[in-house]
C-alpha cells in the first residue's frame, strides 16, 4: 500500500488527519459557513479509503454538509472505483436523524424513491442521477448515523471530473420523498486532486457507464 504522506500523487489516509476533522461540529453552528462547504485550507482534501485490506475497491473522500429545512449537520461525497476496472459509482452521506429527513422510502431494494439527486458544479448544466439507499458506513468522517445515497448509473463521470479539476463548489440537491423541502449538500472541491485522481483513473470513461435522466 501507498505511504501516509501528504505529497501531492499519494493518497492521505484518514489516520493522518483526526485531528484536523475536530472543527466539523462548528458547522452545525453557523449555517452559513456550513453551506460554503468548510472544512477550509489545507484541511480540504480527499481521503483515501481502503475499506477491505484484500479488496480492489477503492474510495475518495470528501467532507461537506447537508441543510433540510432549518437544520445543518456534517456530510460527505465519495467516489469508489474497482482497480481492475468498471465503473465509477457515487455515495452521499448524511445523517438523516440530525436533519429530520424521512430516508425511508429511498431504503432498501423495494424503496419507492430514486430522486432524481441534481448535481450542479459550477459552469457545468446540471446532472440528473438515480439513487438507491441503505444504512452503512459513513467512512471517516463523523456523520452520526450514516444513510448512504449510492449512485451507480449515470453520467457520474461528469461529476468525477469536476472533482478532477479541483476547486470550485458542488452541490447536491434531492427531493423529499413525501413533498416538502428539498435534501441540500455543499462540497468545497480541493485543489489537490491527486488522490481521487489514483482512485477514478481505472473507472473513466467504462463502457460499463450509462448515460441516463
Amino acid at each position: 500500500m501507498p505511504s501516509t504522506s501528504r505529497s501531492r500523487n499519494r493518497p492521505v489516509f484518514a489516520s493522518s488527519i483526526r485531528g484536523a476533522w475536530r472543527l466539523l461540529p462548528w458547522l452545525a453552528l453557523c449555517p452559513s459557513l456550513a453551506l460554503s462547504a468548510s472544512p477550509p485550507g489545507a484541511a480540504n482534501l480527499w481521503l483515501f479509503e481502503q475499506p477491505e485490506p484484500a479488496a480492489p475497491l477503492y474510495r475518495a473522500r470528501i467532507a461537506g454538509a447537508a441543510t433540510y429545512q432549518r437544520y445543518t449537520a456534517n456530510a460527505t461525497l465519495a467516489f469508489a472505483c474497482r482497480a481492475d476496472g468498471g465503473s465509477v459509482s457515487m455515495e452521499l452521506v448524511i445523517d438523516p436523524k440530525a436533519l429530520g429527513f424521512d430516508t425511508d422510502p429511498y431504503e432498501g431494494p423495494d424503496a419507492s424513491a430514486h430522486g432524481p439527486m441534481v448535481v450542479a458544479p459550477l459552469a457545468s448544466p446540471p446532472v440528473k442521477l438515480a439513487v438507491n439507499g441503505w444504512y452503512g458506513d459513513g467512512g471517516a468522517f463523523n456523520v452520526g448515523t450514516p444513510f448512504i445515497f449510492g449512485v451507480s448509473t449515470g453520467n457520474i463521470d461528469a461529476v468525477v471530473r469536476q472533482g478532477l479539476a479541483g476547486g470550485g463548489m458542488l452541490s447536491l440537491e434531492l427531493p423529499a420523498a413525501k413533498g416538502g423541502k428539498t435534501l441540500k449538500a455543499v462540497f468545497r472541491l480541493p485543489g489537490d486532486s491527486g488522490v481521487l485522481k489514483r482512485v477514478v483513473t481505472p473507472c473513466l470513461n467504462s463502457p460499463a457507464a450509462r448515460v441516463i435522466g
